[in-house]
């Protein structure tokens, strides 16, 4: 029931495809109300109509789901085993569950490693409890309770068809034959197991539910002696399927025996009977399906000849028939067996008549001898096998094995499953009579008060169906009548029991059906077929023929109550024989059946009981699939549920005081868990916790809860165990800070240790130190002039030796130039103008030649330069024209030449020269150009304000990688290389001047462009790092005195703007003192400038620019009209996208 508590917040709703499904509340019930608010699994809202008084049933706690006995559930329910079972068997793999005195076995349809000889010995000698749920650990109870107890017992295996009973008894029995074996004994147990395939081959067919289908009931009873060791056994059978011997439905097959024998038919040992294929059969190919899929049925039938053999039965009694040949292999006449198959003989007072059949009766002859001789092989078989299970001596004990059918509902119901049906119901009384039993000597055992607990009786059912005019006895009369009929009897069902006992129906839309209710369900069942099946007869005429018939298993064929027009017993005699329970060959099936259950039932109440109970997880038999409508409908039926519905009415839920001191000793107060005595701390702790004393019971060794109750009681510690680990939690964590605190502290303390350490110990060294670097000073100092010395001397005696050479190649050239002077001279004294020609024009190419592979060389272009010039210059003063003459000293113009005229040589030299000239030009343009920039502009050596750099102030970067090592000294150092190459090649010095004004012009040039390309190197301080540069360019022309070079006024524009970037510039005074200063700038570059220089320090600098501006371009521009300048500051503005200031100053 649900509670309106927050705790249970999970409940169980109908389901049409799984049954039931959890869905979680998610507001609180308040009762009275008609609606759940839930959400699914799925997360689905949903709003539930409920009845109040019948709310929807509570789901466990986690921590119970898939436990390993369904009654230690808190809330025992159909949703909440059907759960536990479904996570059992889906989830972990696991097929076995108890339920009490229960187990549940869902056949897994898959062969698994858990039934070896290490399992059994593991299960040997074990408590039930200990282990987990196993067919093993049930035979180990029964066999432990028959040494224990000194009792018989019996393990009671039901199930449907398909749902592994035969599997589970014959592993019940393997365990016993196991563990009771001994070495002097050991064929006793083999002979046991033996009977299994025998049983199997003769009693199990292919259904559609299941490929080995038990068709019959055994009960297995397994003797032993005073040791407990297997002596012998013997068997018992019930309501064997003799209808499958001549009928198969669709995709079924008769018993397994009958396709042994076929096909090992070409086998020596089996030639004599003839046989073929079981396609060519009539009886074993009704269904179309001769084979099993896995299943060699030659194989099976050597397994079965070994079993026989084992069993000391001859195989060559288990014959067969075929109807050609079944006169020759049973020895009888065929010609009585071909009449007496066709007709039949009615004896009546006055006379005999023989009567031809109809066809269909005729068939259904030859089907009833076909049975009567199944059956009774069948039965010959068994009492074969007893006959070899049987043992000399007294037995002592025993254990039973029963296997038989569950309860059954079909399509079509008829007397088979009515006859199962009655079995169950007597079944389940025994069951439900000793379930009491147990939990009374339970509550006796723990002094717990025994209240009576409602539970469905099925007595009522078995009184409808076995009292005095019930519906056998009723049915057992109708057979005895001449004119009985199946509809005869069915109106007497109608008339008795319709609407005068509730457990009887009768169908709305037929008259041939009635409806009984069982315990488990409702099943209708058709009237058809139920006297002919309960009569069994054959006509006596052929039971006479196989009495004398050569096969001597026939021979003891006994007189079964036989068809009534045989005449041979009266009516009377017959009702006397069968209320007065005659010999059983006298009877009727039911009588029969119902004699062979009441013995049954006789030994099940004298033996302990074991129940297992097998499902059948789903219809196609795939591995491991769970179908929830078949499972609920099988736990239905086999009555697990109706053992949780009274198990959950009284104390479903027991535990130990130690188990209880041992679970919940966290709810316990210091003061309980103080005291000694554990049992009466256990009953102070659930006084205070429930307040409800009638939700608990203390027993003598147990505590008896109500459903629920241990939920509730785990929630509590479920809490408890939060908040002590919020607890933990919290001081875990507390600890952990506070451990890191101090190792932070801790770490901090010995960093301030060392520090202080290492800043004393710094302080100390430092007046060592200094100590020290004076003394290193002083070392060093005499150490760099030792070594200055050596490099002095040793730079001088290079200097030396470079000179020497360079005087020597002078010279050389000196002569050169003699030479080649008078060789002139020589062809000029021989008047050969073609020597002189050679001469000429071998020099001028053998100076183009050099030129061209030394384009780059500066030095050799300056040594080439100086050369051309000076024979040019020999060419013109010894030419013997008047205007160089005049230069002469009398002794030169001794060595003018007379016959030739070299003015034309001279403009070729004069051409090659200018052209040498603009090569040696470029050459010391390339290489000191990228040094000017980064030299003028960007380098500051005035240290004393460098510090005043704006934000934002950077470099320009420039083609060369290295331009920040480009300094003003690595200018004046390339100027003074320039300056030594040419004077060490003899250059003329008017020319050298001239090289010299030209670098000095390209170093103005480019750092005044550069100044108006940069806003950023307009300022104060860049104005007096440039002036201090031009003071540097200055005294390098003082030194090498070429001040005559006109070089330094080159400088001129570049000097009157860096002072133009110093001075002042606010009043007017100001302005004409720029305009009077700056003459070698024009107005738009001290415009440019000053625009520059304003923009830098502000961005609304062209809202700003004093008005003076004006005047500097009016004064500088005296002879030009305003439309000029206002075009010329346009174009230069609008470079710079700021046009409309200057606009606004000219209007």
């Amino acid at each position: 029931m649900l509670h309106s508590s927050i705790y249970y917040n999970r409940v169980w709703i109908p389901d049409a495809e799984e049954v039931w499904q959890s869905a979680e509340i998610t507001a609180n019930y308040r009762p009275g109300d008609h609606f759940l608010h839930l959400q699914l699994e799925d997360s689905t809202e949903l709003d539930y109509p409920v009845d109040p008084s019948a709310l929807p049933p509570l789901r466990n706690p986690d921590i119970l789901v898939g436990e390993n006995d369904l009654t230690a559930l808190s809330y025992l329910h159909e949703p909440a085993v059907l759960h536990n079972l479904r996570v059992r068997f889906v989830e972990s793999r696991l097929i076995y569950t108890y339920s009490g005195i229960i187990l549940v076995a869902i056949n897994p349809y898959k062969e698994l490693p858990i039934y070896g000889d290490a399992i059994i010995h593991a299960y040997s000698g074990q408590n039930m409890g200990d282990m987990d749920p196993h067919i093993f650990a049930v035979a180990e109870e029964a066999y432990k309770q028959m040494a224990r107890n000194d009792r018989n017992q019996s393990i009671i295996v039901s199930g449907e068809s398909g749902a592994g009973k035969t599997v589970s008894a014959r592993y019940a029995m393997r365990y016993f034959a196991t563990v009771s074996k001994s070495s002097s004994n050991a064929k006793v147990e083999d002979k046991v197991l033996a009977c299994n395939p025998i049983t199997e081959a003769i009693g199990n067919a292919k259904t559609t539910r299941n490929d080995n289908s038990s068709r019959f009931g055994k009960y297995m009873e397994i003797s032993f002696d005073k040791k407990y060791q297997i002596i012998g056994a013997n068997m018992r059978t019930y309501l064997l399927e003799k209808s499958r011997v001549v009928f198969q439905s669709e995709n079924e097959r008769n018993y397994h025996i009958f396709y042994q024998l076929c096909a090992s038919a070409q086998r020596p040992e089996f030639k004599h009977l003839q046989l073929a294929s079981a396609e060519e059969f009539n009886y074993t190919n009704m269904g179309r399906n001769t084979t099993i899929e896995g299943v060699n049925d030659r194989a099976d039938m050597k397994e079965t000849q070994k079993t026989f053999s084992l069993l000391l039965v001859s195989a060559s009694k288990v014959e067969d028939k075929h109807l050609n040949i079944f006169c020759g292999l049973l020895g009888v006449e065929s010609d009585k067996i071909a009449q007496w198959l066709c007709h039949r003989k009615i004896i009546t007072t006055s006379e005999t008549v023989v009567k031809p059949m109809t066809k269909l009766q005729a068939i259904n002859a030859r089907d009833a001898l076909a049975k009567k001789i199944y059956s009774h092989l069948f039965d010959f078989i068994v009492e074969q096998i007893n006959k070899a299970l049987q043992f000399s001596g007294k037995q002592h004990s025993f254990i039973g094995v029963l296997d038989i059918y569950g309860f059954e509902t079909f399509d079509l119901n008829s007397f088979e499953q009515f006859c199962i049906n009655y079995a169950n119901e007597k079944l389940q009384q025994q069951f439900n009579l000793h379930v009491f039993k147990l939990e009374q000597e339970e509550y006796m055992k723990e002094n717990i008060p025994w209240t009576l607990i409602d539970f469905y009786d099925n007595q009522p059912v078995i009184d409808l169906i076995e009292a005095k005019m019930g519906i056998l006895e009723l049915l057992d009369e109708e057979c005895l009548l001449p004119q009985g009929t199946d509809e005869n009897w069915l109106q007497k069902l109608y008339n008795n029991f319709m609407n005068k006992n509730p457990l009887f129906e009768k169908p709305r839309m037929s008259n041939t059906s009635f409806i009984i209710q069982h315990f488990a369900d409702k099943v209708e069942y058709k009237n058809e077929g139920f006297l002919e099946k309960n009569r069994d007869t054959v006509y006596e005429v052929l039971i006479d023929i196989l009495r004398n018939c050569k096969v001597n298993i026939f021979f003891r064929i006994p007189q079964y109550f036989c068809y009534y027009t045989s005449g041979k017993h009266n009516f009377a005699r017959c009702l006397e024989m069968i209320k007065a329970k005659l010999h059983p060959f006298w009877m009727l099936k039911s009588q029969m059946f119902r004699s062979s259950l009441y013995l049954l039932m006789e030994t099940l109440n004298a033996t302990t009981p074991h129940y297992v109970r097998c499902i059948k997880p789903n219809d196609q038999k795939l591995a491991f699939e769970f179908d929830s409508k078949r499972v609920v409908q099988q736990l239905r039926a086999c009555g697990v549920l109706e053992t949780i519905r009274i198990s959950s009415q009284s104390y479903p839920s027991r535990w130990t005081y130690i188990e209880f001191y041992s679970r919940y000793s966290i709810l316990m107060s210091q003061s309980e868990l103080s005291l000694t005595d554990k049992k009466h701390i256990c009953k102070m702790v659930l006084q205070r916790l429930i307040q409800d004393p009638s939700q608990y019971q203390f027993g003598r060794t147990k505590i008896f809860f109500r459903a629920g109750q241990v939920a509730y009681l785990e929630k509590v510690r479920s809490d408890r165990l939060r908040q002590a680990c919020i607890m933990v939690q919290k001081n875990i964590r507390g600890w952990l800070q506070r451990k890191k605190f101090l190792r932070v502290r801790q770490a901090a303390v010995i960093i301030q240790q060392y520090f202080r350490g290492q800043k004393t110990i710094r302080y100390l060294q430092g007046t060592m130190e200094m100590k020290a670097l004076i003394l290193q000073k002083y070392a060093r100092a005499w150490l760099a002039r030792r070594r200055f010395q050596s490099i002095r001397r040793f730079v001088l005696n290079i200097q030396l030796s470079y000179r020497v050479q360079r005087l020597q190649k002078k010279l050389e050239e000196q002569v050169a130039k003699k030479l080649h002077h008078h060789s002139n001279k020589y062809a000029d004294y021989l008047n050969d103008d073609s020597m002189l020609k050679s001469f000429m024009n071998m020099a001028i190419n053998g100076i183009k030649q050099v030129i061209k592979e030394h384009a780059e060389d500066f030095e050799m272009l300056s040594f080439w330069l100086s050369n051309t010039c000076h024979f040019l210059n020999c060419l013109k003063q010894y030419s013997g024209e008047e205007e160089f003459m005049k230069y002469n000293t009398p002794q030169q113009n001794k060595n003018n030449l007379i016959h030739f005229d070299l003015s034309e040589y001279r403009q070729v030299l004069s051409d090659l020269a200018i052209r040498i000239y603009h090569q040696f030009i470029s050459v010391m343009e390339t290489s000191i150009q990228p040094m000017i920039v980064p030299g003028m502009l960007e380098y500051e050596s005035l240290q004393g304000i460098s510090g005043l750099k704006p934000t934002g102030f950077r470099k320009r970067s420039s083609s060369i990688d290295d331009t920040d090592a480009y300094t003003m000294t690595s200018i004046l150092q390339q100027l003074s290389y320039f300056y030594t190459t040419m004077c060490q090649n003899g250059l003329d010095p008017e020319l050298l001047k001239q090289a010299v004004r030209q670098i000095f012009f390209l170093i103005g040039a480019v750092t005044l462009n550069s100044l108006f390309l940069r806003k950023d190197m307009c300022s104060c301080r860049k104005g007096m790092q440039i002036r201090c540069n031009i003071s540097y360019l200055e005294e390098w022309l003082k030194e090498k005195n070429l001040q005559s070079s006109s070089s330094k006024e080159t400088l001129e524009p570049l000097a009157q703007a860096a002072w133009l970037l110093q001075v002042k510039k606010i009043t007017e005074e100001d302005a004409k003192g720029i305009s009077e200063n700056c003459t070698a700038l024009s107005a738009m570059q001290d415009l440019t400038i000053l625009f520059l220089l304003h923009r830098r320090h502000s961005p609304l600098a062209l809202r700003r620019l004093p008005s003076w501006a004006l005047k500097c371009l009016q004064i500088n521009n005296q002879d030009q009209r305003p439309p000029r300048a206002l075009q010329l500051l346009k174009s230069f503005l609008d470079l710079r996208g700021s046009l409309t200031f200057f606009v606004g100053l000219w209007q």
